[in-house]
């Protein structure tokens, strides 16, 4: 099998500028990059699929990292988001791998640059200060965030606007009189966002830790009179365990929307459709959101290295009605 080794020797070249040639990533001259082009097209040498877009003058590969399915079931929204990307991509005129990260991200994405298998990588699930987009940005790899963290540098994302997000769904509950407020989440710590909305609303906030699972939202359901009954509406940023509660609630004597007002506002359109009752949402549009991202990725990709702009959009949606919330009697 020939190796980067023999395209070099071939091209009368070291491994590195063969590498740099493939990459793109160091100015070398065009002579010597044809020589090492003319060696790869001489051997059938296939590195990785950067070698052929340098050669065609086309966008490279996008890599969307995301959590390992196996070790972390996706939510249906996870989903949308994978096909969203991939379409954005594909409609743009470029390819995309998902990457599945283990536990050690780090090592996830060191090897990565090290393949030089990526033109751009879109990354999914990003904490504040994450190690790997640190990795990306000091390799000068270009990258766009599905989400958002915290960096002291610019970068490309696309994201809900979650502030305006809560607004709408919080300043609904308060008009219909809705004072203490019970949020689902998988986390026991209150989303700052959440906190400033309804600080401004003086609304009081109750979070509700549970695993996003139907196991979990009918569990919900079954304890939900006895824990917490002082709440009388609901903010959920879950999707599996709204549906799964809003289903199993009248089996268990809750009434929604009478005793108890619920509104989604991270739940595909077609899941708060699908439950009975149907269930009120902020219409999030996970997968036209995700297709932006991916049209973006191979933008950036296309642009002058030298001149690439930062590019980034919020997308909040509407109220969408569809009768799981009402007015305290």
């Amino acid at each position: 099998m020939t190796t980067r080794a023999d395209i070099a020797k071939l091209a009368g070249v070291s491994e590195s500028t063969v590498s740099y040639a493939i990459s793109g990533r160091r100015s070398i001259s065009e002579a010597t990059k044809q020589r090492v082009m003319a060696a790869i097209e001489q051997t059938g040498y296939k590195a990785n699929y950067a070698a052929a877009a340098l050669a065609s003058g086309a966008p490279r590969m996008v890599t969307i990292l995301t959590a390992n399915p196996f070790e972390a079931p996706p939510s249906q929204i996870d989903g949308a988001l994978l096909d969203g990307i991939v379409t954005g991509v594909r409609e743009s005129g470029s390819h995309s791998v998902i990457w599945p990260f283990s536990n050690d991200k780090n090592a996830e994405i060191e090897a990565l640059i090290k393949l030089n298998f990526s033109g751009g990588v879109i990354l999914m699930d990003v904490t504040d200060e994450d190690q790997r987009v640190h990795s990306l940005n000091r390799a000068n790899i270009p990258f766009v965030i599905l989400g958002r963290a915290k960096f002291d540098f610019a970068y490309n994302f696309v994201d809900r606007d979650f502030e305006s997000v809560y607004k709408l769904g919080l300043e609904h509950l308060k008009e219909l009189g809705h004072i203490n407020i019970g949020v689902l989440a998988t986390t026991s710590e209150l989303n700052p966002y959440l906190k400033k909305v309804a600080s401004a609303l003086k609304l009081k906030l109750k979070v509700i830790s549970v695993a996003n699972t139907l196991i979990g939202g009918n569990a919900l359901a079954k304890n939900f009179k006895q824990e917490h009954p002082e709440i009388t509406g609901v903010i959920s940023i879950l999707d599996y365990v709204t549906t799964a509660f809003v289903d199993a609630a009248a089996q268990y004597g809750l009434s929604i929307p009478d005793e108890l007002s619920i509104i989604g506002v991270n739940i595909l359109e077609e899941q708060a459709e699908s439950s009975n009752p149907k269930i009120s949402t902020i219409a999030f549009n996970a997968y036209e959101m995700a297709r932006s991202s991916g049209k973006i990725m191979v933008e950036v990709m296309a642009a002058d290295k030298n001149v690439r702009k930062k590019k980034s959009e919020l997308w909040v949606g509407d109220f969408v009605d569809r009768g799981s919330t009402r007015a305290i009697s």
